[in-house]
Order: C-alpha cells, then sequence, then structure tokens
C-alpha cells in the first residue's frame, strides 16, 4: 500500500485515500483487518502518528472501526445520506475543482473522461 508522495497532498491524506482506493477496488473488504499503526508505518516508511492521523480521519468518516485489544478493521460500507456533511464538503471540493478546470480552459468532454476513468479506477 505504497503513499505517493507526489500527489501534493499530507502524507496522512494519502494513506486515507490510499485504503478508501483499496476498499472501492476491492482489495480490502468489509471485516479485512488493517495492520497496526506501528506495522503500517513501517510498511510505509511513515512516522507512526501519521498513520494514527490517517486512521484516525478514517475512523471518524467511518471507513474502519478500532477494536481495541484486537485490531482495527474495515467497517461494512455506509451508503450516506445525499447530504450528509461528507458528501455535501466533498460536492464543495469537486466544484472548486470545476471552476478551476473551466476557468483553464479543458472541454467539458475532457473532463467527463477524466471522471469516468477515475470513477472506474483507471489511471492517467
Amino acid at each position: 500500500m505504497q503513499v505517493n508522495d507526489q500527489s501534493g497532498l499530507p502524507y496522512y491524506e494519502q494513506l486515507v485515500l490510499r485504503v478508501k482506493q483499496q476498499i472501492v477496488q476491492g482489495i480490502l473488504r468489509p471485516g479485512d483487518r488493517l495492520p497496526s499503526v506501528r506495522e503500517m508505518a513501517r510498511q510505509e516508511q511513515l512516522n507512526p502518528n501519521t498513520v494514527s492521523k490517517a486512521y484516525k480521519q478514517l475512523e471518524a468518516q467511518q471507513v474502519i472501526t478500532t477494536v481495541h485489544g484486537k485490531g482495527t478493521y474495515v467497517r461494512e460500507a455506509v451508503t450516506p445520506a445525499g447530504d450528509s456533511a461528507q458528501v455535501i464538503a466533498t460536492k464543495k471540493q469537486l466544484l472548486t475543482l470545476l471552476t478551476e478546470i473551466r476557468y483553464l480552459g479543458v472541454p467539458l468532454d475532457e473532463v467527463v473522461d477524466w471522471i469516468k476513468a477515475a470513477y472506474e479506477g483507471v489511471e492517467q
């Protein structure tokens, strides 16, 4: 689960995104156990505090759950309501990106192709 430092995101956000990508791709499934904070830090060559921050964010987003003394597990998929705080915040981020993309003059059909490819898990 190698963190990609080229994305420009902080390392903990990269790890959060990577875990979510692996869930979407079916690599991680509900009930799967994640490595401990120390083990993940060792695997990813990150500071344990960075991994801990990522795990806390994933837990707050209800992506994972920690059972004290047993480990950290992928939760069952939660279908968020269309107006949940996380959905609203993500929509605002998308609108900001789309404004920037329009400003740069990228044609709509190209943006749609990017979105489709990203949504289907194809990296460009």
